[in-house]
């Protein structure tokens, strides 16, 4: 495989060492990820041999679907959505087919959703003239259980969040994942602004009609890009009780370091502008004075392995923030910690449920 054609954001993180584990968590096989490896040779075709692969799985999940095998069904087709996901998460060099294979993981996983344990809830929020499309779901036998909102990052969409989701579910929580301003489902019809963690008032008005959510105990976890959402969210909205950013992110001043793959992608979120339009849109990103008003209990998770986020970036935030804020550092974690994620989760998971404990 030539590498410097596969590298994901700066060029200094190929592939094989940066999206594996994010891959695996996201409930890819690791013997179709290895098949995929080795018939992947140029991004040209990563989306094509992806959807290929999906494509398999979401056979073997109509079928079962059709048959009544419903536990069946849900595993094979959230395994297609996954591999639909990220089949299109970066490849912006054919639109047409990075549409094609969104459109049939938003398909897989609507279909799988009924069938999850426990169920994904479809759901459609109203805001700013649209809506925020999502999955809400309930841990089993508890009543008004704490929930948690999970931004996406900034390739990172709703149906790659169910093992993630799952790990909250086992500890007594609710989640809400939704496709936010400029990513996924709404992407069409509202894009990503500096200051799209309105949207996250907008889940907690709904969170607040649902009678099987305790409203008064909901806390937002930023993944990646989200990480620099979700303290602008708590700032700014004193119903959320605890909040976490794995990892934070200060803004997009270093607009010309990113690299192609990442600019590519914020240009998208944008709303397919060019690179001097992003550049001039990224300029708006900033935590300048939102973190001296963010006053709940702040858990910052960073990984010294990663390549987009420096680990003063952290320090910073955790010294501006106004709340009880604690800073974790994994010196072998990679961007989102995934790679050591039977660590950086459960830390993450328990931190948050005594938090909003009753």
């Amino acid at each position: 495989m030539s590498q410097d054609r596969m590298d994901t954001t700066s060029g200094n993180v190929p592939l094989r060492t940066h999206w594996i584990p994010r891959f695996l968590a996201s409930g890819v096989d690791y013997f179709d990820l290895q098949d995929l490896l080795k018939r992947i040779d140029r991004w040209e075709i990563w989306c094509r041999e992806w959807s290929a692969k999906a494509a398999a799985h979401e056979d073997m999940g109509l079928e079962a679907l059709a048959g009544g095998r419903y536990v069946t069904a849900a595993q094979a087709l959230g395994r297609a959505a996954a591999y639909y996901h990220f089949a299109g998460f970066r490849f912006y060099e054919d639109m047409a087919q990075k549409d094609q294979a969104d459109r049939k993981a938003w398909e897989c996983y609507r279909k799988a959703a009924p069938y999850l344990q426990p169920p994904a809830e479809r759901i459609a929020v109203p805001f700013e003239g649209t809506h925020l499309v999502g999955y809400l779901r309930l841990p089993p036998a508890v009543a008004r259980a704490p929930c948690i909102i999970i931004i996406a990052g900034m390739d990172s969409r709703k149906e790659e969040m169910r093992g993630l989701e799952d790990e909250f579910l086992a500890r007594g929580m609710a989640t809400v994942t939704y496709d936010g301003p400029g990513q996924g489902e709404t992407w069409a019809n509202i894009k990503m602004t500096h200051d799209s963690e309105k949207a996250v008032s907008a889940i907690v008005d709904f969170l607040a009609l649902r009678s099987e959510v305790d409203a008064t105990r909901v806390g937002v976890y930023g993944w990646a890009m989200g990480g620099y959402f979700a303290p602008r969210a708590a700032a700014s909205d004193s119903r959320l009780r605890a909040c976490v950013s794995m990892p934070v992110r200060y803004g997009l001043e270093s607009w010309d370091s990113l690299g192609k793959m990442q600019t590519d992608a914020y240009c998208y979120l944008f709303g397919g502008v060019s690179f001097e339009e992003g550049r001039k849109i990224g300029a708006a990103f900033t935590m300048n004075g939102v973190l001296p008003r963010l006053r709940c209990p702040y858990l910052i998770i960073h990984g010294d392995q990663g390549d987009t986020v420096d680990r003063e970036v952290a320090e910073r935030a955790a010294r501006e923030a106004a709340g009880p804020t604690r800073l974790v550092v994994f010196e072998e974690g990679d961007h989102l910690c995934i790679n050591i994620r039977h660590k950086s989760w459960p830390l993450m998971m328990d931190w948050f449920a005594e938090q909003l404990a009753a």
